[in-house]
């Protein structure tokens, strides 16, 4: 990782908020001068804090390559046979260029990020006369939730296949705002410090506005001011970071406590009415289609250009080497011919102009009412994840088949039989409910499929294994490390 890449980016950031201070560069380095700036107004200190999330949203996170583009591409979701622009990302030709490129980009912007998230907390420490302390816990709680998130998608991508090799190398975790490269570690001590990041963000959000007015609304508390409360579900709020404790934990194997985290929100859900399933009329309103349940989600990422990128990737105007697209029979294979599932007409459809007969991609697509609190949202923790966790480790497997069958209702669907296979069906919702979310690879990667649906061809399945589940480290990483 290049230790300068974060000096650059906070600059940039601290230079959106403050004035320029060229008389005093003779006897203070000007990055102390700006963050002294930055930290001298509680305006400041917002500023900085927003930043996170501008750049969680860039191209290279999860504004697209970690929801609807490279992992996607992965997960098989589209079909980039041939020439396609992707194909060497599909087929996992990683010693390429393109894949190169890509997932060196995803890493250094990934610890770029985690850099400007342990800089923000050092300098809040070190600046506690700007905020009170109980909204320094807001802010801290979710600057170090972003922290874990990050490094956990990292392992997910470039760490080895966790439920055979927990013990291999992996990544380093920087747990601290230092420029230094930090050695390798196996990857049960990330899962660890991952860990004990989740669990000091809890800690820290335990009074979270999100408890008590919802995701939506401001609250009187903290001085009401709204940075610390207005819109929490497009933060890393309370109940967000308890999803991605219980993502994090069954991922590691511990379905106990997945299933102690994922049925204690779920249970809160049901006792309080500011998260709700989104109604069928809502999903497939003509005008206003939610496509992304926005009722559902304990976390959205704000993204503006978020309509740009549906028209670059899915639009039907593009050609067969450009547009993200799967063939017909592997899309309705996915939803198994079944339109009256929400997630189906919606999001996908033969499109009326571009001459394409294949189904395009909609779920990003703009809607009419511009007001529409859901415009502009990249899913990232929703309530179907917790009944899918939820249904995978109940210690009853017809507990397991409730949870889906949950799920199921709520997406149009009639329920499975007693009889049905747990993790059969389980698999068929992880493929139908996150696509354009980058959910899918990850999802294979855990269990370890030895196969999966070749997006590339009318049937079939691509063999996986070690060497297409782990990406290979960036070069930079590995020339250092060595």
């Amino acid at each position: 990782m290049n230790k300068y890449l974060y000096k650059i980016k906070f600059l940039l950031l601290a230079s959106l908020t403050v004035a320029s201070c060229s008389d005093f560069l003779d006897v203070v380095p000007q990055d102390k001068i700006l963050e002294d700036q930055a930290y001298s107004s509680e305006a400041g200190v917002q500023n900085v804090h927003n930043g996170l999330y501008l750049q969680l949203a860039v191209n290279n996170l999860y504004g697209r390559q970690l929801t609807m583009d490279a992992v996607e591409i992965l997960g098989q979701q589209y079909n980039m046979s041939g020439s396609h622009v992707k194909n060497k990302i599909a087929t996992y030709s990683y010693d390429e260029t393109l894949p190169k490129n890509t997932f060196s980009a995803i890493w250094q912007s990934a610890f770029t990020t985690v850099l400007s998230a342990n800089k923000f907390l050092e300098s809040i420490d070190q600046h506690t006369e700007v905020i009170s302390a109980e909204k320094a816990n807001i802010l801290k709680g979710e600057a170090i939730a972003i922290r874990a998130m990050l490094h956990f998608d990292m392992l997910r991508l470039y760490g080895p296949i966790y439920k055979v090799s927990p013990a291999d190398p992996s990544i380093p975790y920087y747990d601290a705002a230092v420029t230094a490269n930090k050695p390798i570690l196996p990857a049960k001590d990330v899962i660890a410090k991952i860990s004990t990041d989740l669990d000091a963000a809890i800690a820290l959000l335990e009074n979270d506005p999100i408890l008590t007015t919802g995701k939506t609304a401001a609250s009187t508390a903290f001085d009401s001011n709204p940075y610390y409360s207005l819109n929490r579900g497009q933060r890393m709020n309370i109940l967000a970071v308890k999803c991605l404790k219980a993502r994090v934990l069954l991922y590691a194997g511990d379905k106990t406590g997945a299933f102690t985290i994922v049925t204690e929100v779920i249970n809160f859900v049901k006792a309080n009415s500011f998260i709700n399933w989104t109604p069928f009329l809502e999903a497939t309103n003509t005008s206003n289609p939610d496509r992304i349940f926005f009722s559902e989600n304990f976390f959205a990422l704000s993204d503006y250009t978020l309509y740009t990128k549906q028209k670059a990737l899915f639009d039907s105007s593009l050609d067969d080497f450009n547009i993200y697209a799967p063939m017909l029979s592997r899309i309705n294979a996915v939803f198994e011919s079944n339109d009256n599932d929400y997630r189906s007409l919606p999001s996908w459809k033969i499109p009326i102009t571009g001459g394409k007969t294949q189904k395009t991609f909609f779920k990003y697509e703009d809607v009419t009412d511009k007001t529409k609190l859901f415009r502009l949202q990249i899913p990232m923790f929703k309530l179907s994840e917790l009944y899918l966790i939820a249904a995978e480790t109940a210690p009853v497997p017809a507990d397991g088949i409730a949870f889906l069958n949950t799920l199921r209702f709520n997406r149009g669907l009639t329920n499975l039989a007693p009889s049905a296979v747990l993790a059969t069906e389980i698999t068929k919702e992880y493929r139908k409910e996150f696509i354009g979310e980058g959910q899918l690879f990850f999802y294979y990667k855990r269990i370890n499929s030895t196969a999966i649906p070749n997006g590339s061809a009318s049937s079939g399945n691509v063999t996986m294994n070690a060497a297409k589940y782990v990406v290979p480290l960036p070069e930079s990483e590995v020339n250092f490390q060595n």
